[in-house]
């Protein structure tokens, strides 16, 4: 009987053992989870002012290629 409480507290060791570095594991990816979202925020602060650049040039784009296609249409009908 008294084997049985050996074992199995060895058991019970073994898995707070386990638990401990889980637990340490989970701290480590917490703190650097927590790098990837601030560094993720700085960059997309940085890169507003780029996409509204690209949404601008996109906008005037498509305004040469509508009145490219209204002029076409004008010398077709003339």
């Amino acid at each position: 009987m008294d084997d049985k409480f050996q074992r199995l507290e060895s058991k019970l060791d073994t898995l707070s053992d386990k638990l401990v570095d889980i637990d340490k594991t989970l701290v480590r990816n917490t703190v650097s989870l927590e790098d990837h979202v601030r560094r993720t925020n700085l960059l997309e602060e940085k890169l507003a002012p780029v996409e509204r650049h690209v949404a601008m040039i996109q906008g005037i784009v498509k305004f040469i290629a509508l009145m490219g296609v209204l002029l076409g249409i004008a010398k077709a009908v003339l």
